[in-house]
């Protein structure tokens, strides 16, 4: 205690501080409380004293001061050890001297209390004795043999009277002291093996428990974020500061080859994985988890720190397919077990899971995505009726919808009953406008099996005809589907993809069908609104333009004709046609063989026009030609031709017998800058009037 007062005088406390003196003493007093040989010795001495006190001893007085020197004497040991720091033997040492003081203690008390014939405090080596068995075993047989023999002493020196009643007093006490230390040592051993258990249990819960508090952590974070590269780093980090792994990774991807996303501990790395080696290529191969207790045996171990003694490898499964595993290794055998297998196993199922969820939200995600971009085409693909603007904008629409390289329209063309490519949207220019055989390429077959035809290998180099206007020859992912309409096959629908490792997924296999039947409204549409066109600017009866599309075209090069500096503009001549004596013709064999002679008539016009000129019917049986760049020399040629040709033109009556008829024209050209269509269509008309007064059948430039 004098270090204590030392300290005391060196800080002194206020008086107001009574707490200080208060905690200094219940520490003293918990200290010595906690020392079992401090405590020992005040048993003995209690128990030493309250026999003197029992007996009609005279040496009580000298047992007293002998009992403070041996309490001070086990004390002192006890208050200076937090301020000596012995070593192992210095400690060992002094508790070997407490134990020959309390021997020491009891031998004295023994001599001093009682007389030869009774030592009632010889018993108090059995207690001395019990707390070294408690102890150790080395403690047990030292101070036990050590107590034994100084209780038998006094029967080597005992006088013959006392001799056998010392001896039995010595047999009973050692034999006593032997049963209590056995027992004492045995009890105490199972209690220590009880206590290390019970140890190891709490110690395994509670790794469990970190356990399942991590695995719990990485799937809270995982459902939370996904599986994203900061939260992949996240997981590999919790994995090591809750669980004490040393070294972590995560690696995603097939079972062909695994990419490393996350890991943590690692100096050097080990990239990829193709599943021909290592552990997790036995894994890949597998898809079970591998448990490598010690990595030196294992001939498939791959080591990326040379440090790695365990290695516990977890596959991440969706189903049957394999998306990633998940790697913990040690750098001893003994930190890897199986409650670790356990806990990766369960970690290895929140990864899938989460990447599962990730996948499915990703689908979802891109499959809005799909349907929005298909909303915005059909809006696109509706909004014009042009058949150029519109396939043009089918082609650039399905790209931007599908994210595909190229793609190609076929349309039917009606005239040759062929199909087509008339747009194309990317690459490969030069298939616009080749023709597509039923059954040949991609866009052949889905047109002769009325299917969609996928292909994410396809060999673009086995399609001759393409090869032969410079096409790709490369290996392509690609997809064709037939356009139906009214069970009518009006085109085709190519796309290509040139990365392999992005083949039509099945969410763009479900919209390709989708955008092929919007494609084949379009399309139809543009027929139906072509003909529908048609029919209004066409004569029925003739097949030629009518009167309305005559008017309008001539408005329409009138103002062109205007617009045009003077001497920019080009020539032009008319020439009307009648047929002679139509309305007697008609009387005499009738409408139906009139209606035949004005087809016959439209025919020849159809034939002999260049597809420049504008032929049309006039009205009754008028027909006006406008030869765009004639002068009147050829606009009279022209029309004598066909005067000519007609009359040679023969047309079966009712009953059958050949009839013929005539026609008359009056032609007109442009001349003085002056001139306009009307003028030069009036002037025709009063040339036809010329030759019909002239006796018809004839030509008359006016």
């Amino acid at each position: 205690m004098v270090r204590g007062e030392m300290t005391t005088v060196r800080l002194p406390m206020p008086a107001t501080h009574p707490r200080s003196r208060g905690w200094l003493s219940n520490r003293t007093v918990r200290r010595l409380l906690g020392d079992p040989l401090v405590l020992l010795a005040f048993g003995l001495v209690c128990a030493a004293l309250l026999v003197a006190a029992a007996g009609d001893d005279h040496g009580t007085a000298r047992l007293v001061a002998i009992s403070t020197l041996f309490l001070s004497a086990q004390a002192i040991p006890t208050l200076m050890a937090p301020y000596l720091r012995p070593t192992a033997i210095q400690r060992n040492l002094t508790v070997a001297a407490r134990f020959a003081l309390a021997i020491m203690y009891v031998t004295v008390v023994t001599g001093i209390v009682g007389d030869p014939t009774f030592r009632p405090t010889g018993a108090l080596f059995i207690p001395i004795v019990a707390l070294a068995a408690a102890m150790g075993t080395r403690q047990a047989i030292t101070v036990g043999v050590a107590a034994i023999a100084i209780y038998i002493l006094p029967v080597v020196y005992a006088t013959p009277e006392h001799l056998m009643i010392n001896a039995q007093r010595a047999i009973a006490l050692g034999a006593t002291s032997i049963l209590i230390s056995v027992a004492m040592r045995r009890t105490v051993s199972a209690l220590t093996v009880t206590v290390r258990r019970l140890g190891a249990a709490l110690a395994h819960d509670r790794r469990r428990t970190r356990q399942v508090a991590a695995v719990e952590s990485v799937g809270r974070l995982l459902a939370a974020t996904g599986p994203e590269q900061q939260t992949l780093d996240r997981v590999v980090g919790l994995l090591r500061q809750d669980l004490g792994y040393d070294f972590v990774s995560l690696y995603l991807g097939t079972s062909n080859r695994m990419r490393l996303e996350a890991q943590i501990g690692y100096d050097t790395v080990i990239e990829e994985f193709d599943g021909t080696r290592g552990v997790l290529g036995r894994v890949m191969r597998t898809k079970a988890l591998a448990f490598v207790p010690d990595a030196s045996v294992d001939p498939d171990y791959l080591s990326a720190a040379g440090t790695v003694k365990a290695e516990i490898s977890a596959p991440l499964l969706i189903g049957d397919e394999l998306v990633g595993i998940v790697n913990v290794e040690a750098r001893a055998t003994a930190e890897l077990d199986q409650s670790d297998v356990e806990t990766m196993t369960l970690v290895a199922e929140r990864l899938a899971s989460a990447l599962a969820l990730a996948r499915e939200r990703e689908r979802l995600a891109s499959r809005m995505e799909l349907f929005q971009r298909l909303t915005a085409f059909a809006a696109t693909v509706n909004g014009t009726l042009d058949p150029e603007m519109l396939q043009q904008e089918i082609v650039e629409g399905v790209r931007r919808a599908l994210f595909a390289s190229t793609v190609a329209l076929t349309i039917l063309d009606r005239p040759t009953s062929r199909y087509v490519i008339k747009a194309l949207a990317g690459p490969d220019r030069a298939y616009l406008g080749l023709v597509v055989e039923p059954g040949v390429g991609l866009a052949g077959r889905a047109l002769r099996d009325r299917a969609l035809v996928v292909d994410d290998h396809y060999d673009a180099s086995t399609n001759a005809v393409a090869v032969s206007v410079g096409g790709t020859t490369d290996v392509v992912a690609g997809a064709a589907v037939p356009l139906i309409r009214d069970d009518v096959v009006v085109g085709a629908l190519t796309l290509v993809r040139r990365d392999l490792d992005r083949p039509f997924s099945p969410d763009d296999l479900e919209a390709i069908p989708i955008l092929a039947g919007l494609v084949a409204l379009a399309v139809t549409n543009t027929f139906l609104h072509a003909e529908v066109t048609e029919l209004s600017v066409r004569d029925s009866l003739t097949g030629l333009f009518n009167r309305r599309y005559l008017d309008a075209t001539v408005a329409r090069l009138e103002s062109g004709r205007v617009r045009r500096d003077p001497d920019d503009r080009s020539g032009a001549a008319v020439v009307i046609f009648d047929l002679d004596h139509f309305g007697a013709f008609n009387k005499k064999h009738g409408h139906q063989t009139g209606d035949a002679v004005l087809r016959a008539f439209a025919d020849l016009l159809a034939r002999r026009f260049r597809g420049s000129d504008v032929v049309g019917r006039y009205g009754g049986e008028e027909f006006l030609a406008v030869l765009d760049g004639a002068g009147i020399d050829q606009a009279r040629a022209v029309a004598e031709e066909i005067r000519t040709a007609f009359a040679l033109v023969q047309i079966a009556g009712l009953d059958g017998a050949p009839l013929s008829a005539t026609v008359s024209a009056g032609c007109a050209a442009m001349g003085a800058d002056g001139d306009h269509f009307l003028d030069i269509i009036a002037r025709a008309d009063v040339g036809l009037v010329m030759a019909k007064r002239a006796g018809r059948n004839r030509v008359i430039a006016a």
